[in-house]
């Protein structure tokens, strides 16, 4: 009987010993500064970001793209950039990783055009995710090395300038150059113009598919796929109605400039006092006038200059839908 006793309680004490070893394996699994250090420098492959997590990578698991690393090596990219995108995701607590960030950023690999993205994998961007990880991680040593970046990488301007929005009040002598971004977006009047127009063509081409598709639909609600000719596309772009407001706010979110933003809310978010003219005088661009009043909208107290210029905005016929909107919302929240 006391064997029978001994034996039940030894074997009920098995799942408790492997929940025990689940647990400590699951423990010593948790990304360590240390560990993504290593395979930012080139070390095994352990740890993947996805998302806003950074889970271990399953052991004896084949690389992101296969054909891409068989190919082209490229998983070992993948690993350093996923490393670095993981400790962004630490935060502060990454502070001691900050000088192999810095040597990846000044040294390489940076951002690498596999040339298949039809495999899956089409640019994988190491100092993107460096940049971001200093920005996230807030150390002042990262300062320096992302004004040089900022100055002679413009591929880099707006994940640069979104770097210093995290690092806030930390970069105000960043001030003036982020304002000089902000100043040669304003200036290049003819690469703005380019950009647009191609931006609002493609427009035309989706609304225009978009209704022969909705129109096939109403025709033949039963079918699944349905097949069109180019020339029912171009008989849809002739009938756009290009006065409408629902076109016109798309027309206008089309014609942003994601780089002249950025700029925009660096300044905002270090709030230093040369940083919030820029902010109010870009409410004279209509193109960048939404993002402007947006940011006047979080700032307390308003700028004196700020609300007679968010005023015009709302009064300007030069100005679209979406920015006279967001001025009014910005007075509102303000209470001017």
């Amino acid at each position: 009987m006391v064997r029978a006793v001994i034996g039940m309680w030894a074997w009920l004490a098995i799942p408790a010993v492997l929940i025990g070893l689940l647990a400590c394996q699951r423990e010593s699994e948790r990304p360590s500064v240390h560990a993504l250090v290593g395979q930012l420098e080139g070390m095994s492959f352990r740890f993947r970001a996805e998302g806003d997590r950074c889970n271990l990578r399953r052991d004896g698991a084949l690389p992101a793209n296969l054909l891409s690393w068989l190919w082209d090596g490229d998983d070992d990219l993948t690993s350093r950039a996923d490393a670095a995108r993981c400790l962004g995701q630490l935060g502060p607590a990454a502070r001691s990783a900050v000088p192999a960030l810095l040597q990846v950023l000044n040294s390489g690999p940076g951002d690498h055009d596999t040339g298949h993205g039809y495999t899956g994998i089409g640019i994988v961007s190491v100092r993107s995710a460096v940049i971001e990880a200093l920005g996230r991680i807030g150390d002042e040593r990262a300062l320096g090395p992302l004004a040089g970046v900022l100055a002679t990488q413009p591929a880099h301007a707006r994940v640069t300038l979104e770097a210093l929005q995290a690092l806030g009040p930390l970069a105000s002598d960043q001030a003036g150059q982020i304002t000089a971004v902000l100043d040669a977006r304003i200036a290049d009047r003819p690469g703005r113009a380019r950009a647009c127009q191609q931006a609002v063509l493609a427009l035309d081409q989706e609304l225009a598919r978009r209704a022969v598709v909705e129109r096939l639909q109403r025709q033949q609600p039963n079918r699944t796929r349905h097949v069109f000719q180019d020339a029912e596309v171009a008989a849809a772009l002739r009938s756009l109605d290009r006065r409408s407001p629902e076109y016109l706010k798309q027309r206008e979110g089309v014609c942003r400039d994601a780089v002249a933003e950025a700029a925009l809310r660096a300044l905002a978010a270090i709030r230093c006092e040369t940083c919030l003219p820029p902010i109010v005088a870009a409410l004279q661009e209509p193109w960048l006038a939404t993002a402007a009043a947006w940011e006047l909208g979080r700032i307390r107290p308003l700028p004196p200059a700020a609300a007679p210029a968010l005023r015009a905005v709302i009064s300007s016929p030069s100005h679209g839908p979406l920015a006279r909107e967001s001025a009014r919302v910005a007075l509102a929240n303000s209470g001017e």
